[in-house]
């Protein structure tokens, strides 16, 4: 099976717009807007030679220059409809909550709203959404990141059965300084206090052929959030190894409904139990271990499948028939989402 790795990210960053390579889902793009921190801060890339593109990438590496060159310079000239994809760093729309930046100003918050509101737009897909309930606005996961280049095609893992699987919890992520990561302190915590008996949580961070390593020893991984509000990539490398992500509910549930991970509305201590996982695990187990039903979970972690979703101009609905499940909010029943 070939499943053509899904990304919305780009690389080299930091230095200068014009200086990325142009690939994943913006290779798929007439236009792309190329935005960095440094100078040149952006930069119109026309990857078809076209004056009516019918889809756009605008990397929001330099957020703030991104959003005002694509309102004030492209929005104006576009005639035809387009379909616009935003991504490549952890800055979150509409209301950039990361604390890693300054929030949107009043004219920033003006100019998204003339782009959400332009009558030319099919659509727009939105890494790092913070906020649903548009029409024409959808969640878009970040997928896989390859700083170091992207492949043509995923060398796929031959992971362990998720039966055969300790019912455990692994939970290990990176730490940084700064308000942006106090979710993974609280949840580090967690894992080494409440959670400790039924939990797998390093001391320190492991190289990542250790990580993967264990993540195929685990039945379930915890992926909270970190940069931006998206849990992938981890998220992502969980699936692929065959083991359940945990991940909170946000604005992103429409996207990973399209995925078998489990869902939390938020972390705390009663949010997880041994009972829990296990009956995580038995709902979901056949999207891991049924040989179709996991051809389908690789084939849903391709670009080709969001690629599809993105020419359509559909919004990302949850589809059929991958059951999702989520905690309902202090009630600790488990209810079952469908599309």
């Amino acid at each position: 099976m070939i499943v053509r790795p899904h990304s919305t990210r780009l690389f080299p960053k930091n230095r200068g717009a014009d200086g990325y390579a142009v690939t994943g889902l913006a290779a798929r793009c007439d236009w792309v807007v190329l935005s960095d921190n440094r100078a040149p801060h952006v930069h119109l890339h026309r990857h078809r030679d076209t004056d009516r593109p019918r889809h756009i990438f605008l990397s929001l590496r330099a957020p703030f220059h991104a959003v005002r060159y694509f309102a004030q310079e492209i929005l104006p000239a576009l005639a035809s409809d387009f379909v616009l994809i935003t991504g490549s760093e952890d800055a979150t729309l509409p209301h950039q909550t990361d604390a890693r930046w300054r929030r949107f100003d009043a004219a920033e918050r003006a100019m998204l709203a003339r782009i959400l509101d332009h009558p030319r737009l099919v659509h727009w897909y939105a890494e790092n959404l913070d906020e649903g309930g548009h029409a024409k606005r959808s969640p878009l996961p970040l997928g896989l990141v390859f700083p170091d280049g992207m492949p043509d095609e995923l060398v796929l893992p031959a992971p362990p059965p998720l039966a055969r699987r300790p019912l455990r919890l692994f939970c290990a992520h990176r730490h940084r300084e700064g308000p942006q990561w106090q979710t993974r302190r609280d949840v580090t915590r967690l894992a080494q206090g409440p959670w400790q008996g039924f939990c797998t949580a390093p001391a320190h961070e492991m190289p990542e052929p250790a990580f993967m390593a264990q993540v195929e020893r685990h039945a379930v991984v915890l992926c909270a959030e970190g940069g931006g509000l998206d849990p992938s990539p981890k998220a992502w490398s969980a699936l692929l190894h065959g083991a359940i992500p945990i991940i909170r509910n946000t604005a992103l549930m429409p996207a990973y409904a399209h995925l078998p991970v489990a869902v939390v509305e938020d972390w705390h201590a009663d949010a997880l139990s041994p009972a829990r996982l296990a009956r995580w695990r038995d709902a979901l187990l056949p999207w891991f271990d049924d040989a179709s039903a996991r051809r389908e979970v690789l084939h849903r972690l391709s670009a080709d499948y969001w690629w599809r979703i993105i020419a359509a101009g559909r919004p990302v609905a949850p589809p059929e028939p991958v059951a999702q499940l989520a905690d309902a909010p202090h009630s600790g029943r488990i209810v079952e989402a469908r599309a």
